[in-house]
């Protein structure tokens, strides 16, 4: 007998289901993607043990005639695709006609299907990929799955498993990305005969993300809205504020489906780098759609990984909608006094603060729909007088200025200290400035540049030297002037004006130390990474004494910017004292 033999059917299912079953959590989810193919406007599952024990997926849909439901659990069998022509051009979220068999390879498995208008329906009984019974049965319209014991006949892949709590964890964890995409669809989870998760048919997206990630985050998303070259970025995203530890925040999806893309992740990232330290993550459901032949979904065998045609050209679209969206959240505050009156100010006549009636007659003024007069007194006193009228409502103001609020004065020569009618505003000054600078070398303007009285010259190993000469054109859009001067050795003559004073050189080896751990992907990356660097060195110290107009100037350069929240290194560059957290420091509440 020969050493080499064809393996049985049953044995190439069972391992092939490695690849496509993984665990419960990919049964689940792809007995709900063939739900959704199937146009089911309401899908139930069910769960014991965390799937361990018991999955079963209910839907509503165009349901299969006997001969079909037999097929379906034949390997490659599938209603998705005909022609290799149609493999380039996947629009659906299942095609391989893997899923079925496999699951049915490695379970007791049922399967229950009757078409619309059908009298009887089919159920046929599978165990460990074997058929044990085929009959016709009064079933409703639509598709009834039941998953038994998976890996039942695999015992050491089954030891392989989870405890019930972290299976129930994937699941949830897919179901909700799955949901999330499908507002259209009645969405139901239940464990232990317990619900988990019921999302009614929702009208758009932004009331099925209040289910999935709650109406706060969901309350605070801003728009994404932009196409370029056949390649459109929709969705919302939460401001920077409203981080993670984890990219379980993340929503990533690819003509409807849900990904976990590399690629668009770090697009992402790159967009909020100047936003958020490093090591969180953001919160953003985002939806890339393009011509199905420029993606391909056939790289993974669960269909959780694609490839794009042109991979630089989705990055830099992604990140670009991203900034839009970004540039256009402004902070929030509101401006009023602590809530409760401290009992040692109840018999007390209120006062003004001392510097008060100059910082809020000033800012009010400007903040008044007519421009004349001030929207509210000019003279803020102290909590009694607020809470003596509780009928009336704490003025509120959206947006501010800055540079509208009274000057204290510096703390330690390194804090701006601001009085707000909300309380006391620190800034930190080299932080701000950071993003001063940063803003006006990352903007899409063309930079001005500061020639120098002698050029600097820099002297560089090999790949240090390859990496410089390759970048030489995105540092000349961002005002440098930088030539070979032969060997290892660079000329520079000009840097941009708002560096002038910083030694160019030192701004040139930080980002080439940057540019080689981070390796950026494209010109905009580039980009960002330069001015991040160059900021850093160009900005205001701390430590460093600053007069009153130098003081007005930053906080104005402040006001104009699309986003004001953070260095470009994402550590925040203003916070705010309320006055009831001031009481509280000296027991007064």
């Amino acid at each position: 007998m020969g050493k080499i033999a064809i393996l049985p059917d049953i044995l190439c299912n069972q391992i092939a289901a490695g690849e496509v079953v993984e665990r419960p959590a990919a049964v689940v989810k792809e007995l709900v993607e063939n739900s959704i193919d199937a146009g089911s406007t309401r899908i139930a599952v069910s769960l014991i043990e965390g799937g361990r024990r018991e999955i079963s997926v209910v839907d509503n849909g165009c349901g299969m005639s006997g001969e079909d439901s037999l097929l379906a659990l034949e390997r490659h069998a599938t209603s998705k695709i005909r022609s290799i022509e149609d493999l380039s051009a996947i629009s659906s979220l299942g095609f391989r006609g893997e899923a079925l068999p496999s699951i049915a390879a490695v379970s007791r498995f049922e399967l229950n299907a009757c078409e619309h208008g059908a009298l009887s329906g089919t159920s046929i009984r599978v165990e460990g990929g074997v058929i044990k019974e085929v009959r016709e049965k009064g079933l409703p319209p639509g598709t009834q799955i039941l998953v038994r014991d998976l890996f039942y006949c695999l015992p050491a892949r089954r030891k392989f498993l989870r405890k019930a709590e972290t299976e129930l964890a994937y699941i949830t964890d897919n179901f909700l990305r799955v949901s999330l995409a499908n507002p259209g669809i009645h969405m139901q989870l239940k464990s232990q005969d317990r619900p988990v998760y019921d999302h009614p048919k929702c009208e758009g997206l932004l009331q099925r993300a209040r289910h999935v990630v709650g109406s706060q985050i969901a309350g605070a998303f801003s728009a994404v809205d932009y196409s370029s070259g056949g390649v459109s970025v929709s969705g919302f995203l939460a401001p920077p504020d409203m981080q993670r530890t984890n990219s379980q925040g993340l929503f990533l999806y690819v003509n409807g489906r849900s990904v976990y893309d590399r690629l668009l992740q770090r697009a992402v990232l790159t967009a909020y780098e100047a936003l958020i330290p490093r090591g969180k993550f953001p919160v953003a459901v985002l939806f890339v759609s393009l011509s199905p032949e420029r993606v391909d979904v056939n790289v993974h065998p669960a269909k959780r990984e694609v490839r794009f045609r042109d991979p630089g050209e989705v990055s830099s679209t992604v990140r670009t909608a991203l900034l839009e969206a970004l540039s256009k959240i402004k902070p929030k505050f509101s401006f009023h006094g602590p809530q409760r009156q401290p009992e040692i100010f109840a018999h007390q006549r209120p006062v003004p603060f001392p510097g008060a009636q100059r910082a809020d007659a000033d800012f009010f003024a400007r903040r008044s729909p007519g421009g004349g007069q001030p929207a509210v007194p000019a003279t803020r006193v102290l909590p009694a007088e607020r809470v003596a009228s509780p009928t009336e409502a704490p003025p509120f103001v959206e947006k501010f200025s800055f540079s509208s609020l009274h000057l204290i004065g510096q703390l330690a020569n390194s804090f701006i200290l601001l009085e707000s009618p909300d309380g006391l505003v620190l800034i930190d000054q080299h932080a701000a400035h950071e993003r001063i600078v940063f803003s006006s070398l990352s903007g899409k303007q063309k930079k001005a540049s500061q020639l120098l009285t002698l050029a600097a010259v820099i002297d560089l190993m090999p790949k240090e030297a390859v990496l410089l000469e390759s970048l030489l054109p995105s540092l000349c859009a961002l005002g440098f002037e930088i030539e070979p001067f032969g060997g290892g050795s660079f000329a520079i003559h000009a840097t941009p004006a708002c560096l002038a004073g910083f030694k160019p050189e030192e701004i040139v080896r930080d980002y080439l130390r940057y540019a080689e751990e981070e390796c950026p992907a494209n010109e905009g990356e580039i980009m960002l990474g330069l001015a991040r660097t160059a900021s850093c060195h160009g900005s205001v110290r701390a430590g460093q004494k600053l007069k009153s107009e130098e003081i007005k100037s930053l906080l104005e350069s402040l006001d104009s910017l699309d986003t004001p929240f953070t260095c470009p290194h994402g550590r925040p560059l203003s916070y705010t004292l309320t006055y009831d957290q001031i009481f509280r420091l000296f027991q007064r509440t």
